[in-house]
């Protein structure tokens, strides 16, 4: 039900850091497209970053240049997270097929998970929220149009008390009116190890085989200065960690 295809949204300022493109945004895309071996990655962007491993992933995508969404249904959008939030539910309504994060990484296909006409993961195992950071979705899914028009009440104005209400608590409350519309996975399939430094550790540091991981969050938000900023394709292939082991692959 789902097609083999695969969104990455790329949303940034002029001038912005993530202009250069760096290494863990290329092993994002490349992870997707060597395991999944999609029919096409769309790639949207407001502005085209540089760089050498832009220039590698570069061929392998569909580019759209794309202005942020301002609002939805007159609600005005004010940070790029939500702005790409929306975009992601947008596109598969539209098109279908599996949208990610580029903070992530592949570790085995999705193919058995393109049978549903939804399917997200949990934030943890024990919390009432989902993660949009990975949403697999036919085209025009009932689920993702409910999701939709949820954005009607949509009220944060950037990283305040409502900053993941529609993002992930919406569609958990959602999924409990409609068990029908969507398939659950557990949090470790995408999304664990969690945010906290302590489980940071278990991606970069430690050296853990996730037996039942398709893929890694890598919560770019807590791990980018410490973790992804400078990663180079010399530490990963001679420091063995969680993701370390994984991305060598992909390069």
């Amino acid at each position: 039900m789902i097609p083999n295809i695969f969104h990455f949204i790329f949303f940034t300022d002029e001038g912005s850091e993530f202009i250069r493109f760096p290494l863990v945004h290329y092993l994002a895309i490349k992870s997707a497209y060597v395991l999944n071996k999609p029919e096409k990655i769309y790639f949207y962007l407001n502005y085209e970053p540089e760089g050498e491993w832009w220039d590698k992933i570069k061929p392998c995508l569909e580019v759209i240049n794309i202005e942020p969404p301002s609002e939805i249904f007159g609600n005005q959008l004010m940070h790029f997270a939500h702005k790409s939030d929306v975009l992601r539910l947008k596109l598969l309504i539209e098109k279908g097929g599996i949208y990610m994060d580029l903070d992530t990484i592949c570790k085995r296909p999705f193919e058995n998970l393109l049978k549903y006409n939804f399917v997200i993961g949990k934030q943890g195992r024990f919390r009432k929220k989902f993660c949009n950071g990975i949403i697999m979705s036919e085209k025009n899914s009932e689920f993702a149009n409910l999701w939709f028009e949820q954005y009607k009440t949509f009220r944060s104005k950037g990283k305040d008390k409502y900053w993941a209400e529609h993002s992930s608590k919406i569609s958990y409350i959602l999924s409990k009116k409609y068990p029908s519309l969507l398939h659950i996975v557990p949090s470790d399939y995408f999304h664990y190890p969690l945010y906290y430094p302590f489980h940071l550790k278990k991606l970069f540091e430690k050296c853990i085989d996730y037996k039942n991981a398709y893929c890694h969050h890598l919560w770019e938000g807590g791990s980018w200065n410490k973790y992804l900023k400078n990663l180079t394709q010399e530490y990963i292939k001679k420091v063995d960690t969680t993701y370390n082991i994984i991305a060598r692959k992909f390069l």
